[in-house]
């Protein structure tokens, strides 16, 4: 599967978005699977499973939305102190969980090679 492929569907399900954070998302996703399914491409079969995920990726971290809601990262009662997470650490912060792998473990574990 080529990155071009990806964007090319992904472009057809969020015409809204910008091509740049589209060309993000796609390249986030394609990383991540080749990296839990220890590839070194992704296979032509999980195309539609790679634009599922740009498309939960894109809608969970609000990449589409010109300002993301702030997310709390720390709160200090004595003087009241909040700090908020910046947009690169709420999008490291979910890449990192997986959430955005879980729903498409099935199909990702049919091409998952074992070191």
């Amino acid at each position: 599967m080529t990155k071009e492929n990806l964007l090319a569907k992904v472009k057809v399900l969020l015409p809204a978005a910008t091509e740049q954070t589209l060309d993000f998302a796609c390249d986030l996703v394609i990383e991540e699977i080749c990296n839990y399914c220890n590839l070194r491409e992704v296979p032509d079969q999980l195309l539609h499973t790679a634009v599922m995920m740009v498309r939960g990726l894109y809608n969970s971290a609000q990449l589409g939305a010109e300002q993301m809601q702030p997310v709390v990262k720390g709160v200090s009662r004595g003087d009241t102190s909040y700090s908020f997470a910046s947009v690169v650490e709420q999008v490291a912060q979910l890449v990192s969980s997986g959430d955005f792998l879980m729903d498409h473990r099935a199909q990702l574990n049919a091409y998952r090679k074992m070191r």
